[in-house]
């Protein structure tokens, strides 16, 4: 398994503050033991020394006290309980340290910096806390201890560093794949081994570890509500450094404060007083601190979510969706890689429920209603596997979604009764003596039914005309991204006249650019008026689509237009559901719905 850091290639020496410990915080250990814990049999040209980087040199007053904590935890202090004293008498995984009040008062000795460092040290062997020890990761034959680790790791906490003493746990049958001997170790903070401890055991470890970095659980936790309420990796970077440099003043400054208060005695005794190195000094007396990049940061979430992502799938999935509120977001498919500078996913569907919560996210190559129908569909699915009720309520910005999504989810048709516009209105019904004409789908059918409105007109010029209703259905041209974009060619006309209705299928002739003789006799005659709403527009496009001269199809009279003129209404842009309400007195059911193709 290889051990090339990745975290040397993304700078943290330059983004953040420090520089991180040796490989793996133990790298002087025996070359035979198998220090990731994993039997991957390593190839000739990657062998251990190719590997391994040079381990960073600790701080003199930093060994030594890891030291001291290693020789009070060692053998000759454990009783038959075989638990340090920490853990027997103290029942605490942290060294004690004394404030830094009587740490500057002590008799004994001047102060330096050193004595001020805020430091903790965490010692971790699991091993000894259970009776029936550690199972092998790979065997699972009772791990046996194989001494301390030759270095501590380290992590960053909110104000201070914090050091973990390790140890190392043999297993007495696993065979090492280089060495072929019974050398296979691992440390006790190794993720494998964590996996094998007692969930209330495993929780007592503070830290997320990295390769040789590392973090406190309570920083993490925290730096994920920052990032989940749009705190950024290089703000909480920052943030982090804040905290940690301010911490080190305020000792810096405790200790000049005191030993300006006894200046006095310091120069009697012929002491120089020590200043505080910088804080990320690495010589023998500097404190050698460090805080992970905006980089390291993020990367470590990244893993944390990829480690964690079946459990989110599956508590996403348990959510309700009583309500869900669809959207489309075009600003994370930005971040997403091009293929020959083209985007993969123009955007992400996300389905929200009522309680805010993500039910749903999808990237999309288009708004096309396809591109998401699979996943609402699996989304009915896991609210039936669960017991949760089907959505009742939807929310989008685009009304052109309701006819699809009360296909996928039928839920939402459920007691529901469409409320037109003045409801409280009766509705305005067709009479009982009218007849409807249908449909009429062919030039011969067309030419006869539009005969029948020719023979009323007067055989002399000035003898008056024929009134007629008119109105054009088309289908709607819908982008990419599922907007209504434009009308599309016309495909039925609706003629009243008297008491007949005649509907007109005529979107066929009009792909071919032709529409029946009669009808273009009917549309072009001043003398036939054309009574309607927007009847000027809808005989413009059909002189367009056959490619004929402008003013061709006369005769458009405009109700609304004719309602303002008369002083019926005030604006000649009310539509013909209003219009029919404000003179009639009766609600006119559009049936939007159906309307839209």
């Amino acid at each position: 398994d290889s051990e090339v850091d990745d975290d040397e290639e993304l700078g943290l020496a330059h983004e953040g503050l420090g520089t991180e410990d040796g490989e793996d915080g133990d790298g002087d250990d025996d070359d035979d033991d198998d220090d990731t814990g994993h039997n991957d049999v390593l190839s000739d040209d990657n062998t251990n020394s190719n590997r391994r980087r040079v381990s960073n040199t600790l701080p003199v007053w930093l060994q030594s006290e890891f030291e001291r904590c290693v020789q009070n935890s060692g053998p000759d202090n454990r009783k038959q309980d075989n638990r340090p004293p920490l853990y027997r008498d103290s029942e605490s995984f942290y060294f004690p340290r004394p404030a830094r009040f009587f740490v500057l008062t002590r008799n004994q000795r001047v102060p330096t910096p050193v004595h001020l460092y805020d430091y903790s040290f965490f010692l971790w062997d699991p091993e000894c806390l259970l009776p029936a020890g550690i199972p092998c990761p790979n065997c699972h034959t009772k791990l046996h201890r194989h001494g301390n680790c030759k270095r501590p790791r380290r992590y960053v906490d909110f104000e201070k560093t914090v050091w973990i003493i390790g140890y190392r746990y043999k297993c007495p049958t696993c065979l090492n794949p280089k060495s072929k001997k019974h050398t296979v170790t691992f440390q006790s903070w190794n993720p494998r081994i964590l996996v094998m401890l007692p969930k209330w055991l495993s929780g007592e470890f503070p830290a997320h570890l990295s390769h040789r970095s590392g973090l406190s659980r309570g920083v993490f936790m925290f730096m994920r509500t920052c990032f989940q309420h749009g705190f950024g990796a290089k703000q909480f970077a920052n943030a982090l450094r804040v905290q940690q440099l301010q911490r080190y003043d305020e000792l810096q400054l405790q200790y000049l404060y005191y030993m300006w208060e006894s200046r006095s005695i310091t120069s009697l005794l012929g002491h120089t007083i020590e200043l505080f190195p910088p804080f990320q000094d690495r010589s023998p007396k500097g404190f050698a601190g460090f805080v992970p990049s905006a980089q390291w940061l993020q990367d470590t979430y990244d893993d944390f979510i990829a480690t964690h992502v079946q459990d989110m799938n599956q508590h996403t999935a348990m959510l309700t969706a009583d309500i869900i509120a669809i959207d489309h977001s075009f600003k994370v498919t930005k971040q997403v890689a091009k293929i020959n500078g083209i985007q993969v996913f123009i955007g992400l569907l996300t389905a929200t429920n009522e309680k805010g919560e993500i039910r749903l996210c999808n990237l999309v190559a288009s708004k096309s209603h396809s591109q998401f129908e699979i996943a609402l569909r699996k989304l009915s699915e896991s609210l039936a596997m669960y017991g949760h009720s089907q959505p009742s309520i939807c929310y989008t910005d685009n009304m052109a979604d309701q006819p699809f999504m009360e296909q996928v989810l039928p839920s939402l048709r459920e007691g529901v009764n469409p409320v037109e516009n003045h409801s409280h209105l009766d509705p305005l019904t067709i009479p009982s003596d009218v007849t409807i004409i249908y449909p009429l789908q062919t030039s011969s059918q067309v030419d006869d039914a539009m005969r029948s409105i020719l023979q009323l007109l007067p055989d002399h010029d000035d003898g008056g005309g024929v009134v007629i209703g008119l109105d054009a259905e088309y289908n709607v041209e819908v982008s990419s991204r599922g907007y209504v974009t434009g009308r599309g060619q016309t495909a039925v006309l609706q003629i009243a006249c008297g008491k007949n209705i005649f509907i007109l299928q005529v979107g066929a002739m009009l792909a071919g650019g032709r529409l029946p003789t009669i009808l273009k006799q009917i549309l072009s005659n001043p003398r036939i008026l054309k009574v309607g709403r927007n009847v000027a527009i809808d005989l413009k496009y059909l002189e367009q689509a056959t490619s004929s001269p402008a003013n061709t199809f006369v005769g458009a009279v405009d109700l609304a237009k004719l309602a303002k003129e008369h002083l019926v209404i005030k604006r000649a842009t009310m539509g013909l559901a209003d219009l029919c309400a404000r003179t009639l007195g009766k609600r006119l059911n559009k049936n939007v719905a159906e309307r839209v193709s």
